[in-house]
């Protein structure tokens, strides 16, 4: 097919697509013949989107909402084929939709920093293992005073801005890192379990990095009401569906993408340590 061999040089090109990624692991696999004509059928419908995806490389308020317009066109594909749970859970099928949308929609903003820091080597945008603390580590008390060592702990990101270190200590092999300056939870649902699992994580990145946004985007929430995640380090949670999860279908909505796009670009464009420019630009201090 035609379509999978340019989805293959996409991926080339842009190992970020993670989606695109799920899609050649399950066309490479071992499948019915049920299932292999319906990944036929996604294969030419996600052909479509990704084309339309990658052509945009704007992002302007207008530019966004063509985005969302097209993730949507191929969300109600997946939807209206009776596709959602056509693999399992563990295969990531569906999820990975959303996780590579973020990259999409962040992906020019990247590389025009990128090109204005001079930094192709070290900024990048994508899942990762972010960096959550670093630790030190020795045989015994003499190997603490004479030659200790670092380790690092890290955790799996759905999607994150991110750079990379290097980092040693008496002159032994670095260690390499990467720190999120934004860091995303990407879910379809997110109920009281993720939602506490959300919490935790925020936690642990923002100890690596007090500067990292932390934000979750969710298709839809599933967490008692009466529950307020005010108190949490998360900075903010986007329901992109606007529903709960057991309500009726509805679209991405545009604005919510717009309000998630526009506070992590304030993030990325905002003096962070920088207190006396932040208080004469805006006239707050945190």
């Amino acid at each position: 097919m035609q379509q999978i061999d340019t989805i293959r040089g996409l991926i080339q090109s842009h190992p970020q697509l993670c989606h695109a990624s799920n899609i050649i692991v399950k066309y490479d696999g071992s499948l019915s013949p049920s299932l292999r004509k319906a990944l036929d059928n996604i294969i030419n419908a996600y052909g479509k989107y990704i084309k339309s995806m990658m052509a945009a490389e704007e992002y302007t308020d207008e530019a966004v909402r063509q985005k969302v317009a097209v993730l949507n066109e191929y969300y109600n594909f997946i939807h209206d084929q009776g596709y959602d749970n056509l693999f399992s859970s563990q295969g990531k099928f569906r999820p990975t939709i959303l996780e590579e949308f973020l990259y999409l929609l962040f992906k020019d903003v990247v590389e025009e920093k990128r090109k204005l820091y001079d930094s192709t080597d070290v900024l990048s945008s994508g899942s990762v293992k972010a960096y959550t603390n670093i630790y030190f580590r020795a045989k015994d008390f003499e190997d603490f005073v004479k030659s200790p060592e670092i380790d690092i702990n890290e955790k799996d990101q759905d999607f994150a801005i991110y750079r990379t270190f290097d980092v040693s200590i008496n002159n032994s092999p670095a260690k390499r890192i990467q720190i999120p300056a934004v860091a995303i939870e990407a879910k379809t649902y997110i109920d009281k379990t993720m939602l506490d699992g959300i919490i935790a994580t925020a936690e642990k990145l923002k100890n690596g990095n007090p500067y990292t946004r932390f934000i979750a985007v969710s298709e839809r929430y599933d967490v008692s009401l009466s529950v307020d995640p005010s108190y949490s380090p998360i900075d903010q949670i986007y329901i992109l569906r606007k529903g709960m999860r057991k309500g009726e279908w509805r679209d991405i909505d545009a604005n919510v993408v717009l309000r998630m796009f526009h506070e992590t670009l304030q993030h990325l464009n905002r003096p962070w340590s920088n207190v006396q420019k932040r208080l004469e630009e805006e006239g707050v201090i945190l």
